[in-house]
């Protein structure tokens, strides 16, 4: 659990998160790659993607013995709900400056209120010319902004009322001071000047962390775990496994899946399947096709479940309950909102079944649609066979939400098993 707190407390933003994982793959090891250089890839050797700050690719070659090669992929998402600052972003007001944000993703807007609010992101300032700006990650020490409730005395409604007014009830408070400058604040802090700033994608975030819960400190309450459970999981199974003879182990992260995945770091892109096809050009593989890596290829796509909830059973499918505590989560969705089928679920089963690891299985309650995951996107791209795994989670896209330190095990255990399987090949 060292690994998951660390990158907790760390991965404020997508770009803190990529970040921190490619420190932690480049420590252990794996050799750094640009899109813009050659590549002279080896066998029984790991390498990590530069790629857009908040994306990220990683993979592990064996032993090639002249066979095509299997590649056993994994991918998460480094996003999730928050509050992003706009451009021009002080508003001025009596004896007060409040921020002008906007939401990202689906978020619960009440968890966000009455919670001390850091800010974080990437600082953009001039590089060697007009194409090559430098990025400069940031994340605040103090805690700068808070978003105030209206206290119940003055509306006694406010327990009835659904959604909030973002424009109006949404807006954070920085200072009671009527010029504070934000950015001014983070260039002190940053040591540059304001002027240097050219541009900026700047968020606030929670700022409590990581904690075990529970007289037994089986739960784990956080902001986050979706979906940084995964990306921990696949990250620390990764760099700890050596894949079998003619396999390549892979790890992408996308970003802006919370929003639609519609971006050049997005699921629904081009940019991984070139990759793969890079990966396979580099290594001399001939006659190698793309074809040939949805054939002989896994995908897992690993985001949060919902968990059932005990304070209401009614929101759960009646014979499908994700439990707490009882592993990680197969999922599977009638509508394709999940990549999993009864094929790809069965060598699931089979390899949980061998290494005895805890599973259950998740789908919605009939009638309640539920979210969509990274699977049927980049199935799309790439027609491979796939599903789509998670840890567990209650209060999904709250500013903290729950889950079991024994899921968190459980997923890990399952995707280090999953890059170490030994097979010939993979056609379902």
């Amino acid at each position: 659990m060292k690994k998951l707190f660390a990158l907790l407390e760390e991965g404020v933003t997508a770009a803190h998160a990529v970040e921190f994982v490619k420190k932690d793959l480049l420590s252990a090891g794996f050799l750094e790659l640009s899109l813009g250089d050659e590549w002279n890839l080896q066998e029984n050797t790991g390498y990590y993607v530069n790629l857009y700050h908040t994306n990220a690719v990683a993979f592990k070659t064996g032993r090639m013995t002249g066979k095509k090669p299997v590649f056993r992929i994994a991918m998460a998402h480094s996003d999730y709900p928050n509050f992003q600052i706009k451009p021009e972003p002080m508003v001025k007001g009596k004896n007060v400056t409040k921020l002008n944000v906007e939401i990202y993703g689906g978020m619960y807007q009440k968890s966000w209120l009455d919670r001390p609010l850091g800010v974080a992101g990437r600082i953009i300032i001039s590089g060697k010319n007009a194409f090559e700006p430098e990025s400069l990650l940031y994340k605040s020490d103090l805690n700068l902004c808070i978003i105030p409730s209206l206290a119940i005395h003055m509306d006694f409604e406010l327990n009835k009322k659904g959604a909030l007014d973002t424009a109006k009830e949404l807006v954070p408070l920085m200072s009671l001071c009527e010029q504070s400058d934000i950015l001014a604040y983070i260039a002190k802090e940053m040591g540059i000047e304001k002027d240097k700033i050219l541009d900026y994608d700047l968020y606030l975030y929670n700022k409590e962390g990581p904690v075990l819960v529970g007289i037994d400190q089986s739960m784990l309450a956080a902001p986050k775990l979706d979906n940084l459970t995964s990306v921990s999981a696949i990250s620390e199974s990764l760099g700890q496994t050596a894949p079998p003879d003619d396999t390549i182990d892979v790890m992408v992260i996308f970003d802006n899946e919370e929003v639609g995945s519609r971006s050049k770091q997005g699921a629904d892109s081009e940019l991984f399947p070139l990759i793969l096809e890079r990966i396979c050009s580099s290594l001399h593989l001939e006659g190698f096709e793309k074809s040939d890596i949805m054939a002989n290829g896994f995908l897992l796509s690993i985001d949060v479940a919902h968990a059932h909830h005990p304070n209401y059973e009614e929101k759960s499918d009646v014979t499908n309950k994700a439990y707490l505590g009882n592993g990680f989560c197969i999922k599977r969705s009638v509508g394709q909102k999940y990549g999993t089928t009864a094929d790809t679920a069965a060598v699931l089963k089979t390899i949980c079944d061998k290494e005895k690891i805890p599973y259950s299985i998740a789908i919605n309650r009939t009638g309640i649609s539920g979210g969509a995951t990274l699977g049927p996107i980049v199935t799309a791209h790439l027609p491979m066979p796939c599903a789509d795994i998670g840890m567990p989670v209650l209060s999904m896209h709250s500013a903290m939400e729950l889950g079991a330190v024994a899921d968190y095990h459980a997923l890990k255990d399952f995707i280090k098993a999953y890059y170490a399987y030994r097979v010939s090949g993979c056609s379902l």
